[in-house]
């Protein structure tokens, strides 16, 4: 068998391990990446269909955060250009995100009842400014000790999950308001003129600048250790298995894939364990191709819909994203439960159901490209916010990161994502140099 060396593999192309490629490059390491698709980015990466840029998953990154950060550390280009004023769908009424009093505006929109709005409004700012609540209850419980009124449990419901994919009856009240603090209100966010794939083609550039490599059509098929610690993989490149010897392995192909890989019995119990005690969170996507505009802003948040919680219409920010005169649009949703069974195509019905209700012009000139459910083995997180696993595993040297590994508390999605890539990296670079 053919053999390679390097100082760091780096198993899956996402955003986590690109982070983690291009840091490591940066400070001098060389990196391999290898890639069981054929394009680079996991669920930040583009399929262009009929001539416009359909995004796997992501539809935009946030701004000043962890992300954009690591690319101007590592000298990488971050083309991304911001979205307008969020605007939320409540009770028929489409209401602007003011800069201040956000909070009393929408609530003012989901309900009449003035007590109500100022307990939310004076409880939110306690938790937000003084003591958080405690981990051990929920977001839905917490809130209902001040809110009765349906259309303000479901306005928290979509804030939750269109901007964490997570339930306001999954996630604990702590980490609510800890991912608003991390995220600030998700408010400054935008979106790639080229591609949700520009932003992991960018780090690619800097992982070859400082001669690592990028294998595509190259999945890894075994991780390798030796006496509690990690060795290399073998990869399989062209038809063909080669070993690929290395210092340190990072592993962004999720926890369930990682294991499998090194094998279960290296891993410990109590680790396996704990994996298995992860909730992957569930969502589902629905593209969307226009002949007109089909709102009048960016962006909506969709409150009490069946299913529909957000809808994106991203040629309105970037229109490169679509040939002249095309709109394309992104519904994202979610499903009742991350724990029960989904049944597709009434999950779908639903969503084309609000979408029609919700968009006037949606059955006259819209069509629908491509629908998407991301759950099983292709989840939309490996670990819904809240939940999380240290990066370094049971296996000395070996890492895994992604969204399943996220550390920084509050953090969550693709920021959560690229922060455990960094901070896998950076531990990384430590344990090089003293080695």
């Amino acid at each position: 068998m053919a053999k390679k060396q390097v100082e760091v593999l780096i198993i899956g192309s996402g955003i986590a391990g690109m982070c983690a490629g291009a840091y490591l490059s940066h400070e001098g390491y060389k990196v391999l990446v290898v890639e069981a698709l054929p394009r680079i980015g996991g669920h930040c990466s583009t399929i262009e269909y009929n001539g416009i840029k359909c995004t796997t998953g992501v539809v935009g990154p946030g701004l000043g955060g962890p992300l954009e950060e690591l690319f101007q550390h590592v000298g990488a280009e971050f083309n991304v250009r911001k979205c307008g004023i969020p605007h939320y769908l409540i009770n028929g009424k489409v209401v602007e995100l003011p800069a201040k009093g956000g909070l009393r505006a929408l609530l003012s929109a989901a309900t009449d009842d003035e007590d109500e709005i100022e307990g939310v409004v004076r409880a939110f700012a306690r938790a937000m400014n003084w003591a958080p609540p405690p981990e051990t209850i929920t977001m839905k419980e917490w809130l209902l000790q001040f809110a009765k009124t349906k259309s303000v449990l479901d306005l928290f419901q979509t804030m939750a999950a269109a901007t964490a994919i997570v339930g306001i009856d999954q996630i604990s009240a702590k980490g609510f308001f800890l991912f608003l603090k991390q995220h600030r209100g998700f408010r400054d966010w935008g979106v790639c003129p080229e591609g949700s794939i520009a932003l992991p083609s960018s780090l690619a550039k800097v992982i070859e600048r400082h001669e690592g490599k990028i294998w595509t059509n190259s999945p890894a098929i075994h991780i390798l250790s030796e006496d509690g610690k990690v060795t290399g993989a073998i990869v399989r490149r062209g038809g063909k298995e080669l070993e690929v010897k290395a210092s340190v392995v990072i592993s962004n192909c999720g926890p369930g894939r990682t294991v499998a890989l090194a094998g279960k019995e290296n891993f410990g119990k109590g680790y396996v364990e704990a994996l298995g005690r992860l909730t992957p969170a569930r969502a589902i996507g629905i593209h969307i191709k226009s002949e007109v505009p089909l709102l009048d802003y960016d962006h909506l948040l969709v409150v009490g819909a069946r299913r529909v919680n957000a809808i994106f219409q991203l040629t309105s920010v970037c229109p490169e994203l679509a040939p002249p005169g095309t709109h394309y649009l992104v519904a994202g949703a979610d499903p009742v439960s991350s724990l029960n069974p989904i049944e597709a195509r009434e999950e779908i019905d639903l969503c084309l159901q609000d979408l029609r209700e919700i968009l006037p012009a949606f059955e006259s000139h819209a069509e629908v490209l491509m629908t998407g459910i991301y759950h099983g083995d292709w989840p939309a997180m490996f670990s819904i916010a809240g939940q999380a696993m240290p990066q370094r595993t049971p296996i000395v040297n070996l890492y895994a990161v992604g969204d399943g590994f996220i550390s920084e508390p509050g953090m969550t999605a693709m920021a959560g994502a690229a922060q455990s890539g960094i901070a896998a990296a950076k531990d990384a670079a430590t344990r090089l140099k003293h080695a």
